[in-house]
């Protein structure tokens, strides 16, 4: 209350509210032009906001222009007219999650582009470089010619050649200092130029030449006792004095011999270089990657991620570490790998293909709420990917949001309208909701797409089947196995839906064609001796019945068909015994021989009689 009293009398305070509700108005306002991108009538509405809050905190500090038009023109101009973008933004934002099915921000960033999607290929193309060039002061320095004017003329094109270098005229440097290497045969400096010159140009059959004369010149001891150099002093270019220069020389020689061996294509040498290079030069965090990518070259995953990690402890890259948790996906270190991955999204929460690997680790373990968490982060950064929006369907409907899953493979096919899977998907929700004829549409669209999901001609088929349009069934499956000729499932779904239609030739030509791809499914041999039998040869149906039985000996089934071809042949013996067994593992089976037609002619016989008796129930028993 003392604080309200302490309100000077005639103080505006509406006015000062106003003014309050335009300065949060304003930081809205300023964060949208930020992270948007900029338009004429955003930035004008901004200008004239900044000058309406300006205007506003004078007024009520200073008590001028109180006036009720200039109010109304700061509540318009202030208040409602960025009001409406916040209003506009709200609505935008319903729409997207709407029609996105994920979460989307209020004020849309500008939209990022996804981190290089990084092959082993283009990751081992090219080594990581180190020092680069010896300045011209220390090439200088080290002449050793008496002849002043010699002397002269060569410290001016030393000059003139690194110029060139900061112009990034290699080619020009090159032939310069080619001049200077014939003239000046014994100078490490001018040798090693050389032969970093070369590298730059390309020519690393040449750069391995002049580092090796360079080494030669230098010799590989140092000249501080054997004492390692200050591990924190690794800089980019040569300077300080001679002595310092020379000893700065011999890592440099190895690291870019290593480069140009790289080059080359002898890994195994570079790893011996970039080995000596950071023997002398101490921790060596480029040498470490490079040798990284020597292993990846040669295929020697596990001593790359090795140097890897080594490299990750001078100094964190999170570039770097995605390509390790790339090499325990390769290994098949998933723990390892989600350990990289989250470490990297914790850092950076838009590194688009950590999240991409992250995704395909979740699912393949099951954990479908991560899962979602995943494909929601990735369709937020690039919302126009379709594969994103699929996934996040899965997930969905994995987790039971079908609705939402629903919506999810809407927007990937609207997306994509190729989309195989996202129609498949879809089709899939329609069929287990009944919804028979938005299945089928959605199957056939599926078909038509990017895939010819060999799933989605079986649940068509199986959805036509279900409702008793047969022959639509078998055109499916005509097409399915002309689309995968190496497919067994559509082989044998094909005969046995040509069965149903009692088209028995057809259905044993295409049983003889799954045959060839998979010859241990029993059930292939029950179904391909069912048909011999409607063709009403008994003998194949047997021979089938009992290879099938060398897959499952104890299948019921089977021994009853065998008993059945017995006793269409006439074969008494056999049919008894094959029924004894059947029995033995299925008694509910005597009833089903009771009344077959098959054993017609056997009802009358004692022994059949017997063998088919049921058991009394108890009422019986007791009466």
């Amino acid at each position: 209350m003392k604080y309200l009293e302490s309100i000077p009398v005639g103080y505006d305070v509406s006015l000062a509210f106003v003014v309050l509700l335009t300065a949060l108005l304003t930081i809205y306002m300023g964060l949208r032009c930020i992270r948007r991108r900029m338009h004429v009538v955003t930035v004008l509405a901004f200008v004239m906001q900044l000058f309406m809050l300006t205007s506003g905190i004078l007024a009520v500090l200073e008590k001028t222009m109180t006036i009720p038009y200039y109010e109304i023109m700061l509540i318009v101009f202030g208040v409602m007219l960025p009001g409406g973008f916040l209003v506009f933004d709200y609505y935008d934002m319903k729409k997207r999650i709407k029609a996105n099915n994920t979460d989307v921000p209020l004020i849309e960033k500008i939209e990022k582009k996804s981190t290089v999607n990084w092959t082993y290929n283009e990751y081992v193309s090219t080594a990581e470089e180190w020092k680069n060039e010896v300045v011209a002061s220390i090439v200088t320095d080290s002449l050793k010619i008496e002849d002043k004017q010699l002397k002269t003329n060569v410290t001016q094109q030393i000059s003139q050649v690194h110029r060139l270098i900061d112009e990034k005229d290699y080619d020009k440097a090159l032939d310069i200092y080619l001049i200077l290497s014939g003239l000046i045969n014994d100078n490490p400096f001018i040798a090693y130029n050389t032969g970093w010159l070369c590298y730059k140009n390309s020519l690393f059959e040449e750069a391995v030449k002049h580092y090796k004369k360079t080494l030669s010149l230098v010799g590989g001891e140092s000249q501080n006792n054997g004492k390692k150099k200050n591990k924190n002093k690794k800089n980019k270019d040569f300077d300080g004095n001679i002595n310092d220069a020379v000893e700065a020389l011999r890592p440099a020689v190895h690291f870019g011999y290593g480069l140009s061996l790289y080059a080359l294509g002898r890994y195994e040498l570079a790893i011996e270089q970039f080995n000596l290079a950071q023997k002398k030069a101490g921790d060596l965090r480029e040498s470490e990657i490079n040798i990284a990518r020597c292993h990846i070259a040669v295929g020697d995953l596990e001593q790359a991620s090795e140097h890897i990690k080594l490299a990750l402890k001078l100094k964190e890259d999170t570039r770097l570490r995605f390509m390790l948790a790339k090499l325990c996906f390769e290994r098949n270190l998933e723990m390892e790998c989600k350990y990289h991955l989250e470490t990297i999204v914790a850092s950076d929460a838009e590194f688009t293909e950590a999240w991409e690997l992250l995704g395909k680790i979740y699912r393949k373990s099951g954990a479908w709420k991560e899962v979602l968490e995943a494909y929601k982060r990735l369709t937020q950064l690039i919302p126009e990917n379709a594969d994103y929006h699929y996934h996040l369907g899965v997930a969905q409907r994995e987790l039971g949001k079908t609705d939402e899953a629903i919506s999810s493979f809407k927007f990937a096919v609207d997306l994509l309208p190729e989309h195989s899977r996202a129609y498949y998907s879809l089709a899939s929700i329609y069929d287990a909701q009944g919804k028979t004829e938005n299945a089928i549409d959605c199957l056939n669209k599926s078909l038509e797409g990017n895939e010819k999901l060999e799933m989605a001609y079986n649940l068509l088929a199986e959805i036509y089947i279900s409702s008793d349009r047969i022959n639509d069934a078998i055109r499916v499956y005509e097409k399915a196995v002309r689309v995968h000729p190496e497919s067994y499932i559509v082989h044998y779904n094909l005969g046995i839906t040509l069965m149903m239609m009692r088209r028995y030739d057809e259905a044993i030509r295409i049983f003889n064609k799954a045959h060839r791809l998979t010859d241990d499914d029993p059930s292939l041999y029950y179904n391909w001796a069912s048909a011999a039998i409607g063709l009403k040869n008994y003998s194949e149906a047997a021979r089938l019945y009992k290879e099938g039985l060398k897959f499952k000996p104890d299948d019921d089934e089977m021994l009853f068909g065998l008993a059945r071809v017995s006793a269409l042949s006439g074969d008494v013996e056999a049919t008894l015994g094959f029924l004894a067994r059947a029995f033995e593992i299925n008694p509910n089976l005597k009833l089903r021989a009771k009344s077959s037609h098959d054993f017609a002619a056997f009802r009358t016989y004692p022994a059949f009689m017997e063998l088919t008796r049921l058991p009394l129930i108890e009422e019986r028993k007791n009466a």
